[in-house]
């Protein structure tokens, strides 16, 4: 009877290091399949996820990837280990920003009369740069319309406005400017009506600058040889705050903050969109994340990546691997758009890359 017990406790040992590394592995696919689940529901609807639920998008793909070959591998919980991978895999698959559809696309040709619509939140101006480079960086795109979001500076860590029409009229003569808050539109076309969405009900602002928290869109409808365009240039605010500590509430309070300042925006923003008859382009610096619920605002409109763009339009940051989508472009259906991409600027001028569109309005005849 000792001997017995003896040989065994060994065995019992031995099976050990068997069970734990399938289990471990099980409880990490459980952990990101939950965690994967959450943020379909809960992005964009509950406040609180704004501050958890920023991990890469393309962690979506990578994540179940990473974990499959091990939970291909282990001897026991092999199927249930596979199958939660799996599920985990295929409810992210829509989070990961990725458009494969971009491969089966060539390049189609360019209409010599389309428009070039140049989006791009210039991180404070030229405040990090040579001036005359980043003029002549702008300049160089020699687009139809530049949507220009943060023509601003800073004084001390607040931002400040700045005023520098003097040198843009001389840099692009015959252009047409619009500008309010931190926003800058420059068309070659004819600016017909300007309007800065000032939704009421916003909390007072965090600065003295009042309008760069108050003013988030700045509509501006151009007249394209007797055709009108309603560009909105956006700058939808952060999702939190990454100079607070995320284990004080006050970092809490500013995400809370800083979600109804962005579903005030949003709704102004909805409300003008749907009371609008003119073709859209909406682009801009959205803080908006792929398969998030705050993408629901934008129902009724295309999204040109989706269309036209790379198989990964992340824009932010420029240094680096680009591994975020902040900076989104959108359109109206009556819009054709022929070509969207995605461009890294120098380094010194911004930290978001600039989204280069290429598209035709609707011709009489396609009007309603």
């Amino acid at each position: 009877m000792t001997r017995t017990a003896v040989l065994d406790a060994p065995e019992a040992t031995r099976d050990a290091p068997r069970v734990w590394p399938g289990r471990l592995l099980l409880a990490v696919a459980l952990l990101w399949a939950l965690f994967v689940a959450a943020r379909a529901v809960l992005s964009g609807r509950w406040w609180g996820w704004n501050g958890i639920g920023l991990a890469p998008p393309i962690a979506h793909l990578l994540v179940p990837l990473a974990l499959l070959i091990p939970a291909a591998l282990i001897r026991r919980g092999r199927r249930l280990a596979v199958g939660v991978v799996l599920a985990s895999l295929l409810l992210g698959s829509w989070q990961t920003g990725l458009h494969p559809g971009a491969l089966l696309r060539g390049q189609p040709a360019v209409p010599a009369d389309a428009l070039k619509v140049v989006n791009w939140n210039t991180f404070f101006w030229d405040e990090d740069s040579d001036t005359d480079d980043f003029y002549a960086y702008l300049k160089s795109h020699s687009a139809d319309v530049y949507l220009l979001q943060e023509y601003q500076n800073r004084r001390g860590h607040e931002p400040a406005p700045i005023d520098d029409l003097t040198r843009l009229r001389a840099e692009f003569p015959g252009y047409h400017l619009a500008t309010e808050g931190e926003f800058l539109t420059l068309s070659r076309y004819p600016i017909t009506a300007v309007r800065a969405l000032r939704p009421a009900g916003l909390a007072p602002p965090d600065t003295s600058w009042a309008d760069y928290w108050n003013i988030r869109v700045l509509r501006t409808d151009i007249d394209v040889d007797g055709r009108t365009l309603s560009l909105y240039n956006t700058h939808l605010p952060d999702l939190l705050n990454v100079d607070r500590n995320p284990l004080t509430p006050a970092y809490h309070r500013s995400v809370k903050q800083l979600s109804d300042r962005r579903d005030i925006h949003f709704r102004a923003l909805r409300e003008d969109l749907d009371a609008n008859e003119h073709p859209v382009v909406l682009a801009g610096d959205l803080n908006v994340l792929p398969g998030t619920g705050d993408l629901r605002w934008f129902d009724g409109l295309r999204d040109t990546a989706e269309l036209a763009g790379p198989v990964h339009p992340a824009t932010f940051p420029v240094r680096g691997p680009a591994l975020w989508r902040l900076d989104w472009a959108f359109v109206s259906p009556s819009v054709e758009l022929h070509r969207q991409s995605v461009e890294d600027p120098p380094a010194e001028h911004s930290t978001h890359k600039l989204i280069d569109l290429r598209l035709s309005l609707p011709t009489e005849k396609d009007r309603p």
